[in-house]
Order: structure tokens, then sequence, then C-alpha cells
């Protein structure tokens, strides 16, 4: 294990400093790491101010949210995957990206995207948590929340929020209808260290968070009749879980847009090398998710460069084969 986390945490790095330097003006990775020094304070003799610029203005706040992005939602879908106990399952199921969507609709909608910087994100944000909850209430019954209302609600919650956003996309300007669309792509062009400072520090503390819950997890995959004798409380774990969700996707989406299949992509692949035991799986999906959305990334902006691809878009088309791969081998699983 701790040989998967080092190499993991290994290739982290180079993705990280080959990303920064890879753009419409290559710089080499040697003159990336002397720009990161400098800007760290250090003296680093013969740096390139137009590198510092680039580097430090430009490239590395996108690819700090790029990571702590792709760290959240890859640990939501690994968290949501054993509150399911279902290795296919992904934030999406309990609201939390159609709560998302209604917030930002709402904000584009009343215009106050264009007050401040910081409507949109929060609007985001409140919406995926207000959702999560209320599909958990719903779901809720003498106390006890069933796996299968849980998903049905959630599924029902979603489709009426979807309705709801195509009404309001029905009465709002030509422009706010493609302001709507761009945050729906899931982009992180023009991301500033405004939004690292509104989500770094949020995203980081729920992402340790997450290591507290792991031997639990293990638990509650054992059936809630087994969590009781061990002397855990599933009901409260569940809810534990579901915030916690909530907070990761909710800060995440409200930063980065909606963005599609790392919760459900990475947590998957590293279950096969780390094995299914959460004390290993979840440091293992932190470091994933944040190689693969720095990498996909990186292809969203050089794949048509000078024209940037949304990066939600690259996600969806890794992600949806993948996908549908998972759904057939599950079904020769079952007919074997």
């Amino acid at each position: 294990m701790k040989r998967v986390i080092m190499i993991l945490s290994i290739i982290l790095l180079i993705v990280f400093v080959v990303s920064i330097g890879v753009g419409s003006v290559f710089i080499p990775p040697l003159r990336v790491l002397k720009a990161l020094f400098a800007l760290l304070g250090f003296k680093m003799p013969g740096v390139n101010q137009m590198d510092l610029t680039i580097v430090g203005q430009i490239r590395l706040p996108r690819i700090i949210i790029a990571m702590v992005v792709g760290m959240s939602l890859s640990v939501a879908g690994a968290l949501v995957q054993g509150l399911y106990r279902n290795p296919m399952a992904d934030p999406g199921i309990i609201g939390t990206s159609s709560g998302a969507s209604l917030g930002a609709i709402s904000c584009i909608a009343l215009s106050l995207n264009t007050m401040s910087i910081f409507y949109l994100p929060l609007f985001s944000f409140i919406g995926a948590l207000v959702v999560s909850f209320l599909v958990y209430r719903l779901a809720t019954k003498d106390g006890r929340t069933p796996i299968l209302n849980l998903i049905l609600i959630g599924i029902a919650v979603s489709t009426f929020i979807s309705s709801i956003n195509s009404l309001i996309l029905s009465n709002i300007n030509q422009y706010q209808v493609s302001e709507y669309i761009f945050w729906m792509l899931g982009g992180l062009d023009s991301r500033s260290w405004v939004h690292v400072k509104i989500s770094f520090i949020p995203l980081i503390s729920l992402i340790l968070c997450s290591l507290f819950f792991a031997k639990r997890i293990n638990i509650l995959i054992l059936g809630e009749e087994e969590s009781y004798t061990i002397g855990v409380n599933p009901e409260r774990l569940k809810k534990s879980l579901l915030v916690l969700v909530s907070l990761l996707t909710g800060v995440a989406v409200s930063v980065s847009g909606a963005i599609s299949f790392v919760g459900l992509i990475t947590p998957h692949i590293l279950r096969l090398i780390v094995g299914s035991d959460y004390r290993k799986l979840i440091p293992a999906s932190i470091l994933g998710g944040g190689i693969f959305l720095i990498v996909c990334d990186t292809i969203a902006r050089v794949l048509f460069s000078p024209v940037e691809v949304k990066v939600g878009i690259i996600t969806s088309i890794i992600g949806a084969p993948y996908f549908l791969y998972l759904l057939k081998k599950r079904e020769n699983e079952v007919t074997i």
C-alpha cells in the first residue's frame, strides 16, 4: 500500500509540474520548478519574468483548483460507493449535482453573477446542500434511511429539479442561457487566486475529514445488522457521510461547474489496484482524483489549441464509455 501511495504521489507531482508548463507558451519543467521556488520566496538566479507571470498568475491557480476539485469529487464518489455498497454509485444519486445546477441557474437568472464573482459559487453550493438534505429527509422514515429509498427519491428529486431548471431556462435571455450552459459543461478557464481562496482550505479540510470514516465504512459494507453488533450506528454514519459528500461535491462544483464521472471512474479503477479497504481506497482516491482531473484539464487546454475545450466534456468523453463498459461487464457477470 505504501508503494502505491508513493507512486501516486510521484505521478501527481510530475503531472502538476508538467501541466503548468503546457499551453500556448510552453515552459520546460526545470523552468517551471524555478518559477515555483521563486514564487515561494527562494532566491532563484536567472528566473524569467514572463515565466513568473504565466506560472504565478495564469496557470498555477488553475492547476491547484483542478487538483483539489479532482480530489474532492473522487473522494465523494468513493464515499457514496461505500454508502450504497455499490462500486457504480456516483454523488449525483443523492441530488447534489442537480441542487448545484438549480443554485447556479437561480444566480444567473437574478443576474447576481454579474455583480460579484462570489455569488455563483455561493448559490451553487447552497443549492447542492439544500437538495441533498431534502433527499435525505424524504428518504428517512421512523429514524431509518433505507438505501433503496435514498436512490429512488434522489432520482425523483433530481428529475423534478431538472424540470424547474428547464422552466427557468425558457424565461431568461440568451446571454444568461449561455452562461448557464458554460457552467453546466464544467470548466476551469479563468480560474484565479480568488477561486483558490474560496475553495482550497474548505476542500482540503473535508478531504482530511473523510479519512476518519474509513474504518466505519468498512464495517457498514458488512451490513447494517453487523454494524450494530460491532458498535457502529449505521443511521448516524449514513447521515454523516451524506453531509460530507454534499459539502465536498457542493464546494467543488461551485468553483468548477458540473464535472461528471470523476467520482465514478477514479475510485473504481483504484479499487481494482488497492482493494475495497477504505483505509487504502480513500488515500488512493485523493491522489488519483487530483491526477485524473489535472490530466483532463491539460488535454482540454491543448487538444484544439488555441481554442479551449471545457474539461467537463473531456471527463464525459472518457467516463461515458467506461461506464458503459462497467454496465456490460456487470450484465455478463449476472448472466453467468
